[in-house]
């Protein structure tokens, strides 16, 4: 593997790891208040307790990210959990459109295992 796409392995798992390690500790409250509909389903979330969920989802990848046996299988998997950050930071919490446009390109960069993605769509013919 890249030492570019380990440098975005890392890079990504930092954010899923400090998410899951911030839900169990509590040192960073999240918002409360305000305008932004986010705020409202981040709360909503909390409260209901699907954000256990997704604090378990973050973990996982975030671990497999470090792994490099389960890097590029890590990637993939947190792509669309990436792209879902992305649209709820860009339609319903503005403040976090910038972090989470740099958790797509480092996914992307995680991702571009030329090797392994040929792999993945091979159709076992010859």
């Amino acid at each position: 593997m890249s030492r570019v796409r380990a440098l975005a392995c890392t890079g990504l798992s930092i954010p899923l790891l400090g998410s899951a390690a911030n839900h169990v500790l509590q040192v960073i409250e999240p918002p409360v208040g305000g305008d932004d509909l986010g705020v409202e389903m981040w709360r909503l979330m909390r409260d209901g307790g699907l954000f256990v969920w997704v604090v378990l989802g973050h973990l996982v990848t975030g671990v497999m990210l470090l792994v490099p046996r389960w890097r590029f299988l890590g990637a993939l998997v947190q792509l669309p959990i990436t792209l879902g950050i992305a649209a709820f930071n860009l339609t319903m919490f503005p403040p976090g459109v910038v972090p989470a446009l740099i958790m797509v390109a480092l996914n992307l960069i995680a991702l571009a295992d030329f090797t392994a993605l040929k792999a993945l769509v091979a159709t076992g013919r010859r």
